[in-house]
């Protein structure tokens, strides 16, 4: 088979097929305009080109990643198609392929999307359009990430040292670059800038501190590149100081100018360095919450740890830690389990005292609630007692002024009968008010005993809480020295 055969005849389909043409939608038309074009009208010239218009059509849909087994005669064209490994079905896989379209254009764009240059960043919105048709479908969350992961790697040519993060809002993916190769004389810790200039910038950067930038970026990093629920320990080992790095990259980009940008490497090393210990402690406390809920590829993580040299895959000597703290008593899985039960049942207890202090709280907002309301109701009463008794008042008034004139006119007294009628009237309903003020003003002495009663209860809860954190003090301390311990085991090299 002659390969320029099948370039011109790649260049032929490239010409006149839509570069976005999903393999399963290519058509009939289209297979006899790619016959009409390259000039096969008789079976003689088909056959002799057949094997190279199959190799052209493979290495076609192959630039938008699509593998494709062809079939053909000199009147059909049949494609089957391998659908992506994570789709297992034609619509999901319709959607993938959208996805890595664009992908393929972010690629083609890349100088765009580079903040540095081993670094592409991915913003929100395009991160939005790329998830977008996977939530339409109703594919969760993680299965799309995994889905965008395996294309990226595919796209972009990725190998295990490149890294893929999906944080902040951004999709960012990190080459693999080697240590910068520090002239000798200079501080290699900071990729040869100086720690003065260093410290300079972490000043003037960070005028709070940078863990208020970094501990809200960690669950999510170790979640997506170093989730104790799948990692291995030579994964772990190899990846989470790249992986802390990244990170800090990504969120130096946010804050540094363009013209500080060119310093990175050295100063999120700088960052990185400063805060070495607490990311090291913050990641224990993450595994140790795997061992709480008995994860079983953690189980192994820990065991693994152990004072012993091992020869790995590649036939490299590596040594073994143990788990040990600073009085050399070692920590294997059980001694680790036990203490972690304990810790989560503290943990329980407290938050199960927490509860009751909410509910004691809710109890007295409701107290408040309800005096007010009956306040309101004990006022509403005796306003209309006010303007009752007013209006007996204002009749008595009017009665004794029918009376001195009834002397000289008969014509008053049928007045004077219905004045008496109407304070009849009066006189009860002012007894009634009067009778339903005395009962909204009892139900209000009550709701304030209650009151009373309920903050003697939240105060009873809250010396509950005083008196068990005390009693769980020594499990809380020993759960801290612990992740102390294993942190120390984690950021061994």
């Amino acid at each position: 088979m002659n390969p320029k055969v099948v370039s011109d005849m790649v260049i032929v389909l490239d010409e006149f097929m839509p570069c976005d043409l999903y393999a399963l939608d290519f058509t009939q038309e289209s297979y006899r305009t790619l016959l009409k074009k390259l000039n096969i009208h008789n079976e003689i010239l088909f056959n002799d080109k057949k094997g190279a218009i199959k190799k052209a059509l493979c290495i076609y849909f192959t630039k938008t990643y699509q593998e494709i087994e062809v079939e053909l005669s000199m009147t059909q064209c049949t494609l089957q198609q391998s659908l992506a490994s994570s789709s297992g079905s034609e619509p999901l896989d319709r959607i993938i392929f959208q996805n890595r379209l664009c992908l393929i254009d972010i690629l083609k764009r890349k100088a765009e999307f580079s903040l540095l240059p081993h670094l592409i960043s991915i913003p929100e919105m395009l991160r939005s359009e790329l998830f977008q048709p996977f939530v339409e479908m109703n594919q969760n969350f993680e299965t799309a990430r995994q889905v965008m992961r395996q294309q990226i790697d595919k796209i972009f040519e990725l190998d295990q040292r490149d890294i893929v993060l999906f944080i902040r809002g951004r999709i960012t993916i990190r080459n693999y670059i080697p240590a910068k190769k520090i002239p000798a004389g200079m501080d290699k810790r900071f990729a040869g800038e100086s720690p003065e200039l260093m410290a300079e910038m972490y000043t003037n950067n960070f005028p709070d501190g940078a863990w208020l930038h970094i501990e809200p970026a960690l669950d999510e990093v170790i979640a997506e590149k170093l989730n104790f629920s799948i990692i291995d320990n030579h994964t772990f080992s190899r990846t989470c100081i790249p992986v802390f790095r990244t990170m800090i990259e990504i969120l130096l980009l946010e804050i540094l100018n363009e013209e500080e940008r060119d310093k990175i490497e050295g100063f999120s090393g700088y960052v990185l360095r400063q805060y070495f210990q607490s990311i090291f402690l913050y990641t224990a406390k993450n595994l140790l919450q795997f061992v709480e809920n008995r994860d079983k590829n953690t189980e192994l993580f820990i065991k693994y740890y152990a004072d012993e040299i091992i020869i790995d895959a590649n036939g490299n000597k590596v040594q073994k830690y143990a788990i040990t703290d600073t009085k050399n008593q070692k920590w294997n899985y059980s001694s680790i389990l036990s203490i972690m039960m304990q810790y989560k049942q503290m943990k329980l207890r407290i938050s199960a005292q927490k509860e009751a202090i909410n509910f004691a709280q809710t109890k007295i907002s409701e107290s408040q609630a309800e005096i007010e309301s009956e306040k309101d109701q004990c006022n509403l009463i005796g306003e209309k007692v006010e303007e009752i008794e007013s209006l007996i008042a204002e009749n008595d008034g009017d009665i004794l002024k029918l009376k001195s004139k009834a002397k000289t006119n008969n014509s008053n007294h049928t007045e004077i009968q219905r004045l008496n009628n109407l304070q009849d009237n009066l006189f009860v309903q002012k007894k009634s008010e009067k009778y339903h003020l005395e009962l909204s003003k009892g139900r209000l002495a009550n709701k304030k005993i209650e009151l009373v009663r309920r903050n003697k209860k939240l105060f009873y809860e809250q010396n509950a809480l005083k008196t068990l954190i005390e009693l769980t003090l020594p499990t809380s301390q020993s759960y801290e020295q612990l992740a102390e311990v294993v942190a120390l085991t984690l950021a061994k090299r």
